[in-house]
């Protein structure tokens, strides 16, 4: 399957990695992915026959200079349009305005492309836009690592629950955020684990959107969407972070619970109620054991009741994983191989 790449970030250059890294697995499987082009901010490069992967993650560490496959000014756009392949998977930033990754996932379904993607804003700002286009153009939108990285939630419910309805979703879903919780209850300050969260990499040094909620939020826009039918957006959810929680911190020890930032979503008659906000929660509910930069779900369903999903998260490599198991699974499905 002839992949194209764009943005190549932490998340970008782990998916090189570990493409290269399962080659042994992809190709006894019948599954070759082969990386036609890369595009970063200022060009791409490319070529039909495929990149050699571990001198793409050379070269862009050296600017590519000297690499003779590299075009400054060629654009992702003008890639997407220009050079084929059987997927896109775009890894942009998640920008407040949805851009360049809105555009870039636009322009590849619209070329009936598949397109697989960790990029959470366009799914908050066009999510039945998106889905729309690619049924037109009939093609794959995959999206499973735009939530919570290798946790496995779209492909759980869309495998296990199809004649179930879900009912309500409770979830820890910002890694940073539960670090961050988890050094206050040892003692340190908020600042302190802040701190903490930056050296040990959790957080980055622009960290407002994940102590404020609004990362949360919008994993939490995506799953109403998804599984809720709701026409959700980000103005709809109740948002509270996590920069006073210290006496919520306290207060918990008290009465023998646990503070999370917990992301929420639940049926109250016709209307879906969502909201992130730091919560009291007992000691023998499960998301009480979820830990340091740890995620999980709990999902309550119409008949299955209540199923819980919890994992370790140790960095972005995990993220990169959950991309290329969606890259896989349209490779399977569409037998572009």
């Amino acid at each position: 399957m002839r992949i194209q790449l764009i943005g190549l970030g932490n998340v970008g250059k782990n998916l090189v990695a570990l493409i290269e890294e399962k080659q042994g697995f992809l190709l006894s499987n019948g599954i070759p992915l082969r990386v036609v082009s890369v595009s970063d901010s200022n060009g791409t490069a490319h070529s039909n026959s495929g990149l050699d992967l571990n001198q793409i993650l050379k070269r862009k560490k050296d600017n590519w200079k000297g690499f003779s496959k590299y075009e400054t000014g060629y654009s992702a756009l003008d890639a997407i349009k220009n050079i084929r392949s059987d997927a896109v998977v775009e890894l942009t930033p998640s920008n407040p305005s949805g851009e360049p990754g809105l555009t870039h996932i636009k322009s590849a379904l619209e070329c009936k492309k598949n397109v697989v993607t960790a990029n959470k804003t366009p799914f908050v700002l066009a999510y039945e836009d998106l889905l729309d286009i690619a049924r037109k153009n009939q093609v794959r939108l995959l999206y499973e690592a735009t939530v919570a990285a290798h946790l496995p939630v779209f492909c759980l419910i869309e495998s296990c629950f199809k004649a179930d309805k879900i009912v309500r979703i409770e979830g820890i879903l910002n890694a940073t955020t539960n670090f961050i919780i988890g050094q206050i209850e040892r003692g340190r300050t908020f600042q302190e684990a802040l701190t903490q969260a930056i050296k040990e990499g959790w957080a980055e040094t622009d960290y407002s959107d994940d102590v404020d909620g609004v990362d949360s939020a919008r994993k939490v826009v995506i799953l109403a969407n998804a599984f809720f039918k709701k026409g959700a957006r980000l103005e709809d959810v109740k948002i509270k972070g996590i920069r006073n929680i210290g006496k919520s911190i306290d207060r918990a020890k008290q009465l023998h619970k646990k503070v999370k930032l917990m992301c929420c979503i639940s049926r109250k008659g016709t209307n879906v109620e969502m909201s992130v906000t730091p919560r009291l929660i007992a000691k023998n509910d499960p998301l009480a054991t979820v830990n340091a930069g740890d995620m999980a779900m709990k999902l309550v369903f119409q008949t299955s009741r209540q199923v819980f999903v919890s994992a370790q998260f140790a960095g972005v490599k995990q993220t990169a994983y959950a991309v290329l198991n969606d890259l896989i699974k349209v490779a399977q499905l569409n037998h572009c191989c």
